[in-house]
């Protein structure tokens, strides 16, 4: 149901499209139209990264693909567009492009089911979450609505429309915080769809703008055209785990030390994902083995110190999280931030 429910959506995305003005009269046509959408995309239009994404999801204009459209449209619903937000709900719901994430489903459709939103958005959205409630626990629900709460307020889907020729007049906050670097590396990125090093440099300022979801997907496709990369496997680690995906970080910490045994990096993002998972033998032995290597590694002192203190032995767990504070004050905080306490 879920996925005939997306295809219904990408079909009135395209008649909206076509409604906007845009004719799709032939193969050129569609290239032109296609051109015209990535250059004001990438400039940060709303509208245009989401009638782009919609554009890659049934390969108009261009060789179709899933894991293009799931970028575009993420990035429009990051920006607040509505059905962007409702069909990135639905891509996670049924894993297309994307990984499957019923929490990540409902936290989109959450919000593009609020009452600030057209209704037949909201109508959709409910549907969903009404299909994802009946398939999630009821940690999985609180969890979906507490990352939803974090979300900027949606837009009207036709509220960010700029001038044909694709200037714009100002900047939006997301990006003035990505700066002139993340610019640089997307030119990059555009002139070469392969360049490995251009998606893991960028995916790691989006990590540290805790723009997570976006993250992930740069590192994947580093990971993709550069497949020896340790350092972007445990990087999608690192933000599977921010993400409360702790089996995927688990899996990716794997290949990154399969990569290179003696990583403390991602010993201390595994051990974080199997403290997450509630396998504390296994955390404890993870940033015991990061500890030997960096032996000042705040997030694993205070993992492990959180492993003792479930496992009963307060002393231990006491110390640790004690000595952990003392090298960065901000350790606990940080870890808190993804759900590990």
């Amino acid at each position: 149901m879920l996925k005939a429910m997306l295809r219904a959506l990408f079909i009135v995305a395209i008649i909206a499209l076509s409604s906007a003005g845009t004719s799709r009269a032939d193969d050129a046509g569609d290239a032109r139209m296609t051109e015209d959408y990535l250059r004001q995309a990438q400039r940060g239009d709303t509208r245009a990264q989401f009638y782009l994404g919609v554009l890659y999801a049934q390969g108009v204009g261009v060789s179709r693909s899933d894991a293009e459209a799931f970028r575009w449209l993420s990035s429009a619903a990051e920006r607040g567009h509505a059905q962007a937000r409702l069909i990135v709900g639905e891509m996670y719901a049924v894993g297309r492009g994307t990984s499957r994430s019923d929490i990540d489903a409902y936290k989109w459709a959450s919000a593009a089911a609020a009452s600030s939103n057209p209704a037949d958005t909201q109508r959709n959205a409910q549907r969903i979450l009404d299909l994802l409630t009946g398939r999630m626990t009821g940690s999985d629900v609180s969890e979906a609505k507490r990352l939803a709460q974090s979300l900027t307020p949606s837009t009207s889907q036709f509220a960010t429309n700029r001038p044909s020729d694709g200037r714009t007049d100002e900047i939006t906050t997301t990006d003035r915080r990505r700066g002139a670097e993340y610019d640089r590396l997307t030119d990059a990125i555009n002139r070469n769809p392969q360049d490995a090093d251009a998606y893991y440099k960028r995916g790691n300022i989006l990590a540290r703008l805790k723009e997570y979801d976006l993250a992930a997907n740069d590192f994947g496709r580093a990971i993709e055209y550069g497949p020896g990369n340790a350092q972007a496997y445990n990087n999608r680690c690192f933000v599977y785990v921010a993400l409360g995906r702790g089996q995927m970080a688990v899996t990716d910490c794997n290949e990154a030390l399969r990569l290179r045994p003696d990583y403390a990096d991602a010993l201390d993002s595994r051990g974080l994902a199997n403290l997450m998972l509630g396998r504390l033998d296994p955390a404890i032995a993870d940033f015991n083995d990061a500890l030997r290597l960096r032996p000042k590694l705040a997030t694993s002192l205070y993992g492990r110190g959180i492993a003792y203190t479930r496992q009963g032995r307060t002393s231990a767990g006491n110390s640790d999280m004690k000595a952990a504070t003392a090298i960065d004050p901000g350790v606990r905080d940080e870890l808190d931030s993804y759900g590990i306490r």
